[in-house]
């Protein structure tokens, strides 16, 4: 018996209509006056250099910076032991302090070394020469803003200042709020930052309870609860305010059992929303009258009902 034909597999000339697509886009291109780059599959970014002490440093200062990036331990203590060389001592060009080489380069065990010679974990980030501005600002500062949360931790267990404050009069507990970092807000309160303390002012409401309250985070709201902060931290009207003695005065306002009690939040926050709330009742803070933005939106809301109604 023959054996059946075997199927060939068609073939396809593509070269010619590859061609016309690639004359076609370069035609485009020269129209809209743009020069389109044929980039390599690969697009990993080149790693970045290392940065080099010997560009900042000079001295004992360099020979300190060398060992701390070795983690060479013996090298530190003779520095500082047998040569007397005091680790807060400016050697870089630019004022600024050895402690700031370790967070430059995301080194937390020189950090470490460092702070274990006697490195001052509150040194400012530049010459005492300068008062004002970033320069003033201490090492905390820096760490408080950086995603890994050991730096902060590290400054902290050495005897930081936990209710620093950066160049702008912001506390460290709001620079690690306003870059995201839970972690080093949670090793601020552990370390006694003042729950309380306000963002510009020395009373008022806007603490770190009202940052994550505004924004629908209740699960770090409900911890912060019970780390002590003040939920019932009121609001004042400005002076010469036309909202005075008016419904929507803000004289006497909680915004913070507001948003416990009146907020919307997704889904996911709901069960904290609830146990914000229990925990608020627990401790003899009622539900508030509904605030201005709530009425507003029930109103809104109202007339969105009235205007889809069907009209007879």
């Amino acid at each position: 018996m023959a054996s059946l034909p075997r199927a060939t597999r068609p073939t396809w000339n593509l070269q010619p209509v590859l061609g016309r697509v690639l004359r076609a886009t370069l035609a485009l291109a020269t129209l809209a006056g743009c020069v389109y780059l044929l980039l390599p599959l690969d697009t990993t970014p080149a790693p970045q250099a290392p940065l080099d002490p010997a560009d900042y440093f000079s001295g004992p200062g360099l020979e300190m910076a060398r060992a701390v990036d070795r983690y060479d331990w013996p090298a530190l203590d003779r520095l500082v032991y047998q040569r007397g060389i005091d680790p807060d001592t400016i050697f870089d060009a630019h004022g600024r302090p050895l402690l700031a080489w370790p967070l430059a380069t995301r080194n937390p065990m020189g950090l470490h070394l460092l702070l274990n010679v006697g490195a001052t974990p509150d040194i400012r980030m530049q010459s005492t020469g300068i008062g004002v501005g970033a320069a003033a600002e201490t090492a905390l500062v820096q760490a408080a803003a950086m995603a890994d949360s050991r730096y902060l931790t590290e400054l902290l267990l050495r005897g930081g200042d936990p209710n620093g404050r950066n160049a702008a009069g912001q506390p460290l507990l709001y620079v690690a709020f306003i870059n995201g970092h839970w972690d080093n807000v949670k090793a601020l309160v552990m370390s006694g930052a003042n729950l309380d303390t306000t963002l510009y002012t020395e009373d008022g409401y806007d603490t770190v309870l009202s940052w994550y309250s505004r924004i629908g985070r209740f699960d770090r709201l409900y911890w912060l609860l019970e780390h002590g902060g003040d939920p019932t931290r009121i609001m004042r009207d400005l002076p010469d305010s036309r909202l005075a003695d008016t419904a929507d005065s803000n004289e006497g306002r909680m915004p913070v059992v507001e948003d416990v009690f009146y907020a919307q939040v997704p889904a996911h926050q709901r069960d904290w929303q609830q146990a914000c709330q229990a925990w608020l009742l627990l401790h003899n803070v009622d539900r508030p009258p509904p605030p201005p933005t709530w009425r507003m939106r029930q109103r809104q809301r109202s007339q969105d009902e009235d205007g889809n109604a069907i009209q007879f």
